[in-house]
């Protein structure tokens, strides 16, 4: 009895190493909007709103959705993390997006209201069994309604999600 208590202690302890050890190395993981990638355990999703339009002065808003549904609190880092979008009509081209409107541009950023600054703010963490929306800012020029593609380097997990989206 005790040896199978070891042996599945064991098995547990390298199955959760095995994850934050996987998570060290720099890769590039793709998957569809929405699904779980089973490497991180971890689900990703974006939506464009067109009434948030007008929101943020020369930015439109692209909401992200993520799910941690990994043993691990994962650290975001608004200098370190990156975001882009792909769209349809130029597939090769990659947009940036801007995360952290605070440090980007701080003048647009002052002239939100404090209600909307608590809101779209980027946050430092998700918590284990956290459910985050992330509000990233495209620039007005990106014709973001039509993405096909969502990109995320998260510096944390020295991983690059390439998220499909599902339109």
């Amino acid at each position: 009895m005790k040896n199978k208590m070891l042996v599945i202690a064991l098995v547990s302890l390298s199955l959760m190493s095995g994850g934050m050890a996987f998570a060290g190395k720099k890769q590039v993981i793709k998957a569809m909007g929405g699904a779980l990638i089973p490497s991180l355990n971890i689900v990703i999703d974006a939506s464009y709103d067109a009434k948030l339009d007008n929101l943020v002065p020369g930015f439109k808003i692209l909401n992200v959705a993520i799910i941690n549904n990994s043993f691990n609190i994962i650290e975001l880092d608004p200098q370190k993390d990156q975001w882009w979008v792909r769209v349809k009509r130029d597939s090769n081209k990659k947009y940036r997006l801007v995360g952290d409107l605070r440090g980007e541009n701080a003048a647009v950023w002052n002239k939100l209201p404090d209600r909307a600054r608590t809101l779209i703010g980027y946050p430092l963490l998700l918590p284990i069994g956290a459910r985050q929306v992330v509000d990233l800012f495209v620039p007005e020029n990106v014709p973001i309604e039509n993405f096909s593609e969502l990109i995320v380097y998260i510096d944390s997990l020295k991983t690059t999600i390439e998220i499909l989206a599902r339109q």
